[in-house]
């Protein structure tokens, strides 16, 4: 007499870990260095304003990544099934509170309301309408992460001076220019196939615009512009000695430009004299490479 078995499904992961992936953790530390490099560069003292700044451009980034997987849930569900909501390991009920919270607790903290609340609106019209512009989303991201790195501008107000301001511009500059092109890099993700030589194009902007950032901040070449030489060469040589860019390869060299984002925020605050926050900043790119293992960053 045969026994009637009953399939067994794949376990799910708990709702905890997917959420941690709905908000893409692992990107978070990011947006928190900005601000720190921010306060480095315009020379701010380190009072509470700057914790709450760093919050709240962690709350409204973290909110911007659960806001895009609403915006694009139906898209995911046929180019990238595996994310928590088309997955349904996410209810959109859960997203949708969860979104609007981090949006609340962002503009809650802020010391520069104006400013966040600039930044949100922003991230909202990239999750709903820039991205379906190619050109004009990519933009939109660029401003966004130069407006998040001129954070203390906005915070400090008059007390920046002429100097550590231009700098502080000038970087924020460059920095829009990098993800500007990370989000091109993105964009190439869902276009296969793709040229070679345009992949490699857009992936040598973002290390050419950081190194120029570090310039304006440092005003010569020692210490930060020669020692992102090291990483930036390790980069192009990865990537010269790669001939096919599938989406695989193409999401591999996101989050490494991703990571590479704190990297530049650390010799950001050590152009500025600020060692021992440039150390800190640079201490979290190892959690936050150990996090992107496990938990994608796009």
């Amino acid at each position: 007499m045969s026994v009637a078995t009953t399939p067994v499904s794949p376990t799910r992961p708990p709702l905890w870990l997917s959420v941690l992936q709905l908000v893409r953790v692992g990107t978070l530390f990011s947006p928190a260095a900005d601000v720190v490099a921010s306060w480095c560069v315009a020379g701010l003292p380190w009072r509470a304003e700057a914790a709450r700044a760093a919050l709240a451009s962690v709350a409204l980034y973290a909110a911007g990544m659960v806001w895009n997987d609403i915006a694009d849930r139906r898209l995911d569900a046929v180019q990238r099934p595996e994310r928590p909501l088309p997955s349904g390991r996410v209810s959109l009920a859960l997203a949708l509170a969860l979104g609007t919270a981090l949006l609340g607790i962002g503009l809650a903290v802020s010391p520069c309301r104006g400013h966040h609340g600039l930044i949100a609106a922003l991230v909202l019209c990239y999750d709903f309408l820039g991205k379906r512009v190619e050109w004009l989303g990519a933009l939109n991201m660029g401003l966004l992460r130069a407006l998040n790195l001129a954070t203390a501008l906005a915070a400090g107000g008059a007390t920046v001076g002429e100097g550590p301001r231009t700098a502080l511009l000038s970087a924020s500059a460059c920095y829009g220019l990098y993800i500007l092109a990370v989000t091109v890099l993105g964009i190439f993700e869902d276009a296969e196939p793709v040229r070679p030589r345009a992949v490699a194009a857009v992936q040598a902007a973002p290390p050419l615009a950081a190194c120029c950032g570090l310039l304006a901040v440092q005003q010569g070449l020692w210490p930060a512009p020669l020692l992102a030489l090291l990483p930036v060469l390790w980069f192009a040589r990865r990537n010269r000695l790669r001939t096919h860019w599938d989406r695989a390869a193409i999401r591999a060299s996101m989050t490494w430009l991703l990571l590479g984002t704190m990297l530049y925020t650390s010799l950001l605050a050590l152009a500025a004299g600020q060692p021992w926050a440039a150390a800190g900043i640079a201490a979290v790119i190892v959690p936050a490479r150990w996090i992107a293992r496990r938990i994608a960053l796009t």
